[in-house]
C-alpha cells in the first residue's frame, strides 16, 4: 500500500508510531556497541554523539506533543532538522567537514570570549580559545573548499538543499516564526477582536500534525547518515521501510541516487 505524506491526521498518526519504532531500534543498536570502521573514526565519533542527540531530541518532541505542548516545541523541531542535516553533511564531507567544523568552533569561542570581555565577565578556563587553527592546504582549490564548507555550517537552507530534501527548508522557516518572539507566538494562544475581551487558550491553537510528521523524516536522514559509519549498516532496512511506510519514497530514491553518484 502506498501512503501519502502530508499535513493530515492519517500521516500524523503513522508518524507517531514510526517515530517510536525508529527510536526503539536506534536504542537497540547503540546498546549493542556497534562496530565503527577504522577509517574516519574521529568523524564517526562526532556522528555517534550527534545521533544520540537527534534521537533524544525526537523523543523529547514526541513527549511534548503527547503532553499537549504545541508551538512551544518549535525550537526543538528546528534543532532536530538542523542536526539531522548536519549529520548528513558531515557524512558526505568526512575529514574536510570535521576540519571546517573545528575552525568554525574556534571562531564561535573567540566571539563568545569577546562578548564576555565586553561586559567584564571572567572568561571560564574551559572556553579558552587559543591560537586560530592553521591548516596546510594542498592547493588553492582545497583552501576555497574549506572556506565554503565552513560557511555552510549554520546555513540550514544550503544544508537542506544540498542533500536533495528542499521541501524541508520551508518547514524550518515556518517553525522559525514560533522559535523566536513574533506575532505568531502570541496569536497561538489568544483570539483577538475589536471591542471584545481576548480569549486566552491554555494550549496553542496551532496544530502540530505536520511538525510531528517531519520527526521521522529527520530520524531517517540522521539514521542513514550514521549507518555509513557502522559496520553492516544495521538500521538500513528498518529506516527504508519506515520511510516508505511514512510516504516519503521519493526522498529515499533521491538519496540513493546521490549516494551512488558520490561513490
Amino acid at each position: 500500500m502506498v501512503y501519502k505524506f502530508g499535513d493530515n491526521p492519517q500521516c500524523a498518526k503513522r508518524a507517531r508510531v514510526i517515530t517510536h519504532q525508529l527510536l526503539e531500534e536506534a536504542a537497540k543498536v547503540t546498546a549493542s556497541h556497534p562496530l565503527i570502521p577504522t577509517v574516519d573514526q574521529d568523524v564517526a565519533h562526532q556522528m555517534l554523539g550527534w545521533w544520540q542527540f537527534t534521537n533524544r531530541t525526537a523523543d523529547l518532541l514526541m513527549r511534548s506533543y503527547d503532553s499537549e505542548f504545541t508551538v512551544e516545541a518549535a525550537g526543538l523541531m528546528r534543532n532536530l532538522i538542523e542536526h539531522a542535516h548536519c549529520m548528513d553533511w558531515l557524512a558526505e564531507h568526512r575529514a574536510e567537514g570535521l576540519r571546517a567544523m573545528e575552525h568554525a568552533e574556534w571562531e564561535r569561542r573567540k566571539k563568545l570570549i569577546e562578548n564576555l570581555q565586553a561586559v567584564d565577565w571572567p572568561v571560564p578556563a574551559d572556553i579558552e580559545v587559543g591560537e586560530e587553527p592553521a591548516y596546510e592546504f594542498a592547493d588553492d582549490d582545497e583552501a576555497r573548499r574549506h572556506r565554503r564548507l565552513k560557511g555552510l555550517i549554520g546555513n540550514v537552507a544550503d544544508l537542506v538543499a544540498s542533500r536533495g530534501i528542499r521541501t524541508m527548508y520551508p518547514v524550518y522557516r515556518y517553525l522559525s516564526s514560533y522559535a523566536h518572539a513574533s506575532l505568531q507566538t502570541g496569536e497561538a494562544f489568544v483570539e483577538r477582536g475589536p471591542g471584545v475581551a481576548p480569549a486566552l487558550y491554555r494550549t496553542g491553537k496551532v496544530p502540530v500534525g505536520e511538525s510531528r510528521a517531519w520527526i521521522p523524516v529527520c530520524l531517517y536522514v540522521a539514521g542513514t547518515a550514521m549507518g555509513q559509519f557502522l559496520v553492516g549498516e544495521p538500521m538500513r532496512r528498518t529506516l527504508e521501510k519506515a520511510a516508505y511506510d511514512l510516504g516519503i519514497g521519493e526522498i529515499v530514491a533521491e538519496r540513493i541516487r546521490l549516494e551512488l553518484k558520490n561513490r
